[in-house]
């Protein structure tokens, strides 16, 4: 077979090993995804660009323990139209690196590149594969969206990791096994009566949804999808050639495959049972207690809904009481936590009035009164001890450790706090 034109897009290009009739390759030469737009502070796609944040305002999930500096080495892995430029625009300090197979995705990112002045921003045609070429390692890896389209997924995550530091992060998006469940129904349906990646195959595919039953499984999925407004993200989504999905457990066996350590979701509040199931108390007994990834897949198949799956996942050699939280540890009150909640009320039907923390768009969560009142008090500065100690409580050794422990798993597992190690 054939290879990919390697024409340079900077003086160091290391080999493709795509051949050019690739299906995926040939699909991002001709379907630019995501959409194109000429400038990231456009307002159309200002959205799309805030949604990868900042490196400052992620590093509490992803390094809990704190970080030694802020200009990071940065390995954006399929990094299409825009990826890394926009890593590069938020952080203006880091060296971003974008690598992606499509040539036509890349001359876009370069434009973007020079028109908003992104020194620091690198860009190569490169597979995932191939990433150990690039002769350098990365402090931080994104690798969302891209992974589930290779032929080998292991493989990919494992270059990966061999040019992840020692403390560094990988930041994966997998799509997501039960909430795509429809996608996938359409995906054979076109497949089965010959829809192709062309504007007719297109007009097929915007027809057949305008003409779907209100309650076929795909709905829920598109209430939420960000990308079906074009032409790119409707053939992204429902003719792709190469799909592969992932329930809960099959993210953590990824991750072991390619030999890392799964470090956490980036929103926990979707795996763990306090949030979603707080009015099925008997469910809710039944998941809490069980290990974690237990919990997960317990969660994973009673909420049904993800469509994707955020999370991240870090080098087996990494020091783990950098990012493992001491839970039901004396080392845990001298942690610090940051709430990023709401605290409220709220009156159930009868009545009465509860205390609550609520994130927009997700159901507010009832707290009793000691969880409040700590909760209260995390401001990013004090301590656990101290902030139970303002919120009025005043046991001592064990018993303070067991009451901080309770109160603070519950936030963190409905994703309202984040904390830092000490």
């Amino acid at each position: 077979m054939g290879y990919l034109n390697s024409t340079s897009m900077t003086d160091r290009q290391p080999p493709a090993q795509y051949s050019a009739d690739d299906p995926v390759v040939a699909q991002y030469e001709r379907w630019l995804y995501p959409a194109p737009a000429n400038d990231l502070r456009d307002p159309a796609v200002a959205q799309y660009v805030q949604s990868y944040g900042t490196l400052e305002g992620i590093a509490p999930i992803y390094w809990p323990a704190g970080l030694n500096r802020d200009d990071l080495d940065v390995l954006v892995a399929g990094c299409g139209t825009m990826a890394a430029a926009c890593y590069a625009l938020l952080n203006p300090k880091c060296r971003v690196t974008g690598v992606d197979i499509s040539q036509a995705a890349l001359a876009h990112e370069q434009r973007l590149k020079a028109h908003h002045q992104l020194d620091n921003l690198t860009l190569l045609h490169c597979p995932i594969e191939q990433a150990g070429s690039l002769g350098k390692t990365f402090d931080f890896i994104a690798c969302q969206g891209v992974l589930h389209h290779m032929p080998d997924p292991p493989a990919g995550l494992r270059a990966l990791r061999d040019v992840l530091r020692t403390d560094g992060v990988i930041a994966i998006m997998l799509y997501a096994k039960y909430g795509r469940t429809g996608v996938y129904m359409l995906q054979d349906l076109f497949r089965t009566i010959g829809v192709e990646q062309t504007t007719e195959g297109v007009a097929v595919v915007r027809e057949t949804l305008a003409n779907l039953p209100s309650d076929h499984p795909v709905q829920i999925y598109m209430r939420h999808a960000t990308d079906l407004s074009s032409d790119a993200g409707l053939v992204d989504t429902f003719l792709h050639r190469r799909d592969k999905c992932y329930s809960a457990a099959d993210c953590i066996s990824l991750v072991n495959d390619a030999d890392l350590v799964f470090q956490g979701w980036d929103q926990n509040f979707f795996y763990y049972p306090e949030g979603v199931f707080q009015r099925a108390p008997a469910l809710q007994q039944r998941i809490a207690p069980l290990p974690d990834e237990k919990i997960w897949e317990a969660m994973d198949l009673a909420f049904g809904a993800k469509g994707v799956h955020y999370f991240h996942a870090c080098r087996r050699d990494r020091d783990a009481s950098a990012y493992r939280i001491p839970w039901n540890s004396p080392r845990l009150l001298d942690c610090i936590p940051t709430g990023r909640a709401q605290l409220g009320q709220v009156r159930d039907p009868s009545g009465q009035t509860n205390w609550a923390l609520a994130q927009p768009n997700l159901p507010p969560v009832l707290v009793d009164h000691p969880t409040a009142a700590m909760f209260s008090h995390f401001d990013g500065r004090r301590t656990l001890r101290e902030c139970a100690a303002a919120a009025g409580i005043r046991e001592h050794d064990e018993a303070l450790v067991a009451i901080v422990d309770r109160c603070f798993k519950l936030v963190w597992r409905c994703g309202f706090a984040t904390l830092q190690l000490l």
